[in-house]
């Protein structure tokens, strides 16, 4: 006859090798399973370099570039106001006889940068039929040298008659900047030197103009 527990002794032992099969299942797959990665590393922030001697004299230099720029351009300097007058006469709707004219009324009042401006203007307007109304400024010796050189200098362009006066009116004049020059001037033209006796210049220029300019 069987014996009544023998099937229980069978079932327990069935579920004892069945757990120890589940437990040999699991133990072999936690020794193969892959490592777990590794923790990310925190983010190390970058040191900053210490300044070097190179750095900081570069760092110097463009401090001192920036401070020696200028804020702003200077402005334009502006043209002196003789500039204006002058410019004004020459714009004018007149011959070039009149604005001479008025060139030769205004040049006094002018600094000697415009007198000679002025100066030059005039010279070259003003015709030898005409030079008398020069001939005060050329006379006048307490205008700037500088000035009168201006006028003197024309003179070697204009005719004989215009000339050679001029020269003899300047040598009479003793503290006058081109008497030296004048006197020298009138004796290369009629050929002697009559030293102060002003009537034998005025009289050898005269028969010079005769000889070389007759009528």
């Amino acid at each position: 006859m069987a014996d009544p527990a023998e099937p229980n002794r069978t079932r327990s032992i069935g579920i004892v090798l069945a757990v120890v099969a589940v437990g040999a299942v699991v133990a072999f797959a936690l020794l193969h399973a892959p490592p777990p990665p590794p923790a990310s590393p925190l983010p190390v922030a970058a040191a900053t370099p210490a300044p070097t001697a190179a750095s900081a004299a570069f760092s110097s230099a463009a401090v001192s570039v920036v401070a020696a720029t200028p804020a702003s351009a200077a402005p334009p300097a502006m043209s002196p106001a003789w500039e204006s007058t002058i410019d004004g006469i020459l714009r004018s709707n007149v011959s070039q006889v009149q604005m001479a004219r008025m060139l030769i009324n205004v040049l006094p009042t002018l600094p000697e940068d415009g007198q000679i401006e002025a100066a030059n203007h005039i010279s070259n307007l003003i015709p030898d039929s005409e030079y008398n109304s020069v001939r005060p400024l050329l006379l006048n010796s307490s205008l700037p040298e500088s000035v009168l050189s201006v006028f003197f200098t024309d003179l070697m362009h204009r005719d004989d008659p215009t000339k050679l006066n001029a020269f003899l009116d300047i040598a009479q004049i003793p503290n006058h900047p081109f008497q030296s020059e004048a006197l020298n001037d009138l004796q290369i033209y009629v050929g002697d030197d009559y030293g102060n006796d002003w009537p034998k210049w005025k009289s050898a220029v005269t028969q010079y103009l005769k000889t070389t300019n007759p009528q």
